[in-house]
């Protein structure tokens, strides 16, 4: 593979309540010497997106998750191995799909058809880089990974990059009982949705990008 610009590592920990497993992820540390050690300051230095939004209105808060016909399946900055969606905190509604190779949002309903549903439907497995942390795999068997800083779905290739490109570690996010997913081998830098798809992209500090960056983890109604 071509030289990939995402290469800082950072762990996580994982906690069993019960007998659902769960994962969350500290503060991030340094995972090989000579590695640029995870920023310790209370906001990580904004890392530039590979492309720009236009300017728009002033953010606001996003707006609480409507109820939905399945309960979230996860507590605080935790997400449960086995079968979930993802909803995103700011688009009710929204759940993290993919058409293609690329991941974006997408409805789904109770009516939608039994593909639909699928392909808002991973199976949570401990993180392929760091067992603290999670993997997401489709039902056709590829992982969530990101490349070249967009999320896409992509066969395992063995490589150690591509365990460490499908590895996110979850933090609380903006809304309460949502979650953000970091970027196991680029510190600082968080799954969020825009421009049709959902990137990886250093926080700029905003509310508005909080709450593109939190997702509701719920059980799949299919």
């Amino acid at each position: 593979m071509t030289a990939h610009p995402l290469m800082s590592l950072a762990t996580g920990a994982v906690l069993v309540a019960g007998t659902v497993t769960y994962a969350t992820w500290p503060e991030p540390a340094p995972r090989v010497p000579g590695a640029t050690a995870a920023p310790t300051a209370t906001a990580p230095t904004p890392l530039p997106s590979r492309t720009t939004t236009s300017a728009g209105p002033s953010p606001v808060s996003p707006p609480p998750a409507s109820p939905s016909p399945v309960g979230p399946s996860a507590v605080a900055g935790t997400v449960a191995l086995g079968a979930q969606s993802l909803e995103s905190a700011d688009s009710p509604g929204l759940f993290v799909t993919y058409t293609g190779d690329f991941a974006s949002l997408g409805g789904v309903a109770a009516s939608s058809s039994a593909q639909a549903r699928q392909r808002v439907t991973f199976t949570v497995v401990g993180g392929l880089a760091d067992p603290r942390c999670v993997t997401f795999r489709a039902a056709d068997g590829r992982y969530l990974r990101h490349h070249y800083l967009r999320l896409r779905l992509s066969t395992d290739d063995g490589s150690a990059l591509f365990r460490e490109d499908a590895t996110f570690c979850p933090r609380p996010g903006a809304v309460a009982g949502s979650v953000t997913l970091h970027a196991h081998n680029y510190p600082g830098s968080v799954l969020r949705h825009r421009d049709g798809g959902i990137w990886l992209d250093g926080s700029d500090g905003t509310r508005a990008f909080a709450g593109q960056a939190s997702f509701i983890v719920r059980t799949p109604g299919a």
